[in-house]
């Protein structure tokens, strides 16, 4: 995760061009490959625009799922691409995520380490996701714009011995966009 921050923090030093800083939230309700096994809570997404067509993204989600009664922390880093079409802007998302799934029982003897990765029980679970949405403003102003963004979710996690094969959903998140200034030299 170190690593990604370095090349947030290098994209946004060294461009040469004014970019966009984005902030979404919002619920999202998936089904995984487990019978019987469903879930929701809540995914938030920080990104830069660096391009007007791409951006490079951070994303933490808390969600609880039924089998097992289990808490799943996910950490993403990805790559968003979208192009304007009308008022509106397709998206796709492409990321690796890295996961913790804990059963509550667990969580509630040791909220704390839960929370930092290292609570007994928790299962580290790494793969990779695809999502595909749509950004549409609700008000857009020179220095911001808010918009809604209905998208699916799927994560694929190739080690099927400590949980689901894949998670599919859905996110409605609710964020902003904020255009950088670049001032020249």
């Amino acid at each position: 995760m170190r690593w990604a921050m370095a090349f947030v923090a290098l994209t946004l030093c060294t461009s040469a061009r004014a970019g966009e800083l984005q902030v979404e939230l919002g619920p999202v309700f998936k089904k995984s490959t487990w019978w019987g096994d469903a879930g929701g809570g809540a995914q938030l997404r920080i990104g830069y625009r660096f391009a007007s067509f791409l951006a490079l993204d951070v994303g933490v989600g808390e969600e609880l799922y039924a089998t097992d009664l289990r808490l799943v922390t996910a950490l993403s880093v990805g790559l968003t691409g979208s192009f304007h079409v009308g008022g509106v802007r397709p998206l796709l998302r492409l990321y690796f995520v890295h996961q913790h799934e804990e059963g509550l029982v667990s969580v509630k003897r040791g909220p704390f380490t839960t929370v930092i990765g290292i609570g007994d029980g928790i299962r580290h679970r790494a793969g990779g996701g695809l999502d595909a949405g749509v950004e549409i403003p609700l008000l857009s102003r020179p220095k911001w714009q808010l918009f809604i963004a209905p998208t699916l979710v799927t994560t694929f996690i190739p080690d099927t011995s400590l949980g689901p094969a894949a998670y599919v959903g859905a996110r409605v998140g609710v964020g902003f966009n904020f255009p950088l200034a670049v001032e020249a030299r």
